[in-house]
């Protein structure tokens, strides 16, 4: 008997469900970090002073598993330095002046396919990460199948965070795309089964692929409940097809791929069109937003730009962020530019995001309740008072802290307001580093 993993239930807060797409007025400028993926970063191939346009690859692959990045405006190179992310990470960018023509790069042109490897080889080249947010190289995830056979693939529709209504206009505006996008998968992976897993909040986006779908009986258009974290891929794996990845297992060896239906849209333009990820859809909403919506910017164009395009602050903010209030994290200056994986700005009023004072934990264990995989994150922060290094991360280790998703369910329901997701971010890169530091010693 299947047991109930995610049961969270969160405001939804969809109002910009409604609301179509709208492309935003090319931005005077784009800031674009060579690090918008998992992995390597990649490198620049222009300098100061070149003029490029959109589509032309301005930073190459950098490693075994990083994503080139494109230029997403027409103008001028007008610095490569480093910038500072919300992460915390600083990595280098590449800004560039618009001059607003929009002019394309002339060498655009549609790969051809014919076979597995050409097929990788032009998703790895159409710079598509994981747009749900974990930025994973998609070539990357797809290449599984050189060692693992792969029958069912996922495709995620769930979009679980409140607020964010990118996804869901995605499937209700380009359901050709996906349509593509399945039969390039089912062409070059050989898949024979497909589940489109869709929270039951999106009915109008339910039915709509139901309808494209309903001569294909290899796709099944799935209603799932609407909780949270539906949209993590362990909970949509087990949820969807009732399989359980074990800690350090590959999906891929279940016979199954997990893909972000804005990823696979993404996928099948570039392998349709020959025009790389330089573009995508973001929901800007929250209390102090004039006009919410879902707005189609440039990659790169910055926080405080597409503020602008949706009318402005309507009050003061006390606090934006780029993605949902759950797994989002808050921005210090509107400067910041969106990256691939940005799915939503949100900007609270000061009443909104007044933060709340921290108090001692009860022990009402509701942290380890509310963990979709059963953590416990009192003893991540126990762990985190360890002062022997080595000690610290082999605590960690032995509580899984690998196996966190950093989906907030701790952090939302403590009733003492502990920075629980916080701690399990700080003993995640401690271990992950551990972790590095062992794999680079044994070579």
């Amino acid at each position: 008997m299947k047991k109930k993993v995610s049961r969270l239930k969160v405001p939804h807060n969809k109002h910009t469900a409604g609301c179509a797409s709208v492309p935003v007025a090319p931005p005077p400028e784009v800031v674009l970090p060579m690090s918008m993926h998992s992995g390597a970063p990649a490198e620049p191939v222009v300098q100061v002073g070149d003029y490029v346009r959109v589509g032309q690859l301005i930073g190459k692959e950098g490693g075994e598993i990083s994503s080139p990045v494109y230029a997403t405006i027409s103008g001028t190179v007008s610095a490569i330095e480093p910038v500072k992310l919300n992460t915390g990470r600083t990595v280098t960018a590449i800004r560039i002046k618009g001059d607003g023509k929009m002019e394309k790069d002339p060498n655009i042109q549609v790969p051809e396919v014919h076979d597995l490897d050409s097929f990788l080889a032009a998703v790895q080249k159409s710079g598509v990460v994981g747009l749900g947010g974990a930025a994973f190289p998609v070539w990357k995830k797809l290449d599984a199948v050189r060692t693992n056979p792969v029958h069912t693939v996922l495709i995620n529709g769930a979009e679980c965070e409140p607020y964010i209504t990118s996804d869901h206009r995605l499937m209700l505006e380009h359901a050709d795309q996906i349509v593509k996008g399945v039969e390039y998968l089912r062409t070059y992976l050989k898949a024979e089964e497909f589940i489109i897993g869709i929270e039951n909040n999106k009915p109008d986006a339910i039915a709509h692929l139901e309808e494209t779908f309903k001569d294909d009986p290899s796709v099944k258009v799935m209603a799932m409940e609407s909780v949270y974290p539906q949209g993590a891929r362990q909970i949509l794996l087990y949820n969807a097809t009732g399989k359980v990845v074990q800690p350090g297992q590959r999906l891929a060896s279940l016979g199954v791929i997990v893909i972000n239906v804005t990823s696979l849209a993404k996928m099948a333009q570039y392998l349709t069109d020959g025009m790389p990820l330089v573009d995508r859809c973001v929901t800007v909403d929250g209390s102090a937003v004039a006009k919410p919506g879902n707005y189609v910017a440039p990659v790169g164009t910055s926080v405080g730009y597409m503020i602008e395009q949706a009318g402005g602050f309507s009050e003061p903010a006390g606090k934006v962020l780029l993605g949902g209030p759950m797994m989002g994290r808050t921005t210090t200056t509107l400067s910041e530019p969106i990256v691939k994986a940005t799915g939503a700005i949100l900007a609270f009023n000061q009443k909104d995001s007044a933060q709340m004072e921290p108090t001692a934990c009860i022990h009402c264990g509701r942290c380890v309740e509310n963990c979709p995989i059963g953590l416990n994150p009192t003893a991540f922060a126990r762990d985190l008072e360890i002062e022997d290094e080595a000690e610290k991360v082999a605590a960690l280790d032995k509580h899984n802290i690998k196996l966190c998703m950093e989906c907030g369910c701790c952090s939302y329901v403590c009733p003492a307001h502990r920075p629980l997701v916080q701690n399990n971010r700080e003993g995640l890169a401690l271990s992950k580093k551990a972790a590095r530091a062992k794999k680079e010693g044994g070579k």
